[in-house]
C-alpha cells in the first residue's frame, strides 16, 4: 500500500509542475503580448503625431509659398508696368534730343550700325574697360562708290541721355587700318579706319552723330598725280 501512495503523489506532483510551468509559460507570454501591444501603440502614437506635425509644417509653408507668390506676381507686375513707364519715357526723350538734335541715333555696342550718308559703309563702337578707365573705339568702314576721287571728311560726335556733346573724333588718314600716305579714295576703294574717341565729360554716351564733307578731287593737277601713281611702273 505505501508503494502506492508514493506512486500517486509522485504523479500528483508532476501533474502541478506541468500546471505551473504552463501557467508561467502563458503569463510570460501574456507579457510579451502586452509589451508588443504597447510597443504598437506607442509607434501609432507617434506615428500620429509625427504625421500631425508634419502636416501642419507643410501646410505653413505651403501658406508662407503662397504668400511669396502672390507678393512676387504683384511684383512683376508692377516691374511690367515701370518698365512699360520707362520705355514711354524713354521714348519721349529721345523724341525731344532727337528734334533738338537732327540725324542723332542710339549708340551700341558691338554692332555694325548702318549709316545713311554717302560713302560711309558703316560703323562700330567698342567699349573697351581699363581698370576703372573707360575707353570709347569707333571702326568706321568708307567706300567710293562714284567714278571720281573723292576726299570725304569725316567727325563722329558722342552724346549723353540729354543731348548733351561728351565726345568727340575726328577721322585722319593715320586711323586707316591699311598703311596708306593720303586722305583720298579711289573709285570703287573701300578703307576701315579705327581709333580712340576723345571724351570731352566722363559720361556713358548714349547717342552719336556723324558728319561727312568731301571735296571732289577731279581737278587736271590732282587728276594727272592720280593717273601718274596708277600708270606709272
Amino acid at each position: 500500500m505505501s508503494t502506492t501512495v508514493v506512486v500517486e503523489d509522485g504523479e500528483a506532483t508532476n501533474g502541478r509542475s506541468r500546471r505551473v510551468r504552463r501557467s508561467r509559460s502563458r503569463y510570460q507570454s501574456e507579457t510579451r503580448l502586452r509589451r508588443y501591444r504597447y510597443l504598437l501603440a506607442g509607434l501609432a502614437i507617434l506615428f500620429t503625431l509625427t504625421y500631425i506635425f508634419t502636416w501642419f509644417y507643410i501646410a505653413g509653408k505651403s501658406t508662407k509659398l503662397e504668400q511669396s507668390t502672390v507678393q512676387l506676381r504683384k511684383l512683376e507686375a508692377t516691374l511690367q508696368n515701370v518698365s512699360k513707364e520707362l520705355e514711354t519715357v524713354r521714348g519721349e526723350r529721345d523724341l525731344l534730343v532727337q528734334e533738338r538734335i537732327p540725324n542723332l541715333l542710339p549708340l551700341t555696342y558691338d554692332e555694325a550700325i548702318t549709316i545713311g550718308e554717302e560713302y560711309v559703309r558703316n560703323v562700330i563702337f567698342t567699349l573697351v574697360k581699363s581698370g576703372k578707365k573707360k575707353i570709347y573705339e569707333y571702326r568706321l568702314v568708307l567706300h567710293n562708290n562714284s567714278l571720281g576721287i573723292v576726299r570725304p571728311k569725316v567727325e563722329i560726335f558722342l552724346f549723353n541721355d540729354i543731348g548733351i556733346q561728351i565726345g568727340v573724333a575726328q577721322v585722319t588718314s593715320g586711323d586707316a587700318t591699311t598703311d596708306v600716305d593720303r586722305v583720298e579714295l579711289d573709285p570703287g576703294e573701300v578703307r576701315s579706319y579705327s581709333s580712340a574717341i576723345d571724351m570731352i565729360r566722363d559720361e556713358e554716351p548714349v547717342y552719336f552723330l556723324l558728319t561727312l564733307s568731301e571735296s571732289n578731287l577731279a581737278s587736271p593737277d590732282r587728276l594727272r598725280e592720280h593717273l601718274g601713281r596708277i600708270i606709272s611702273p
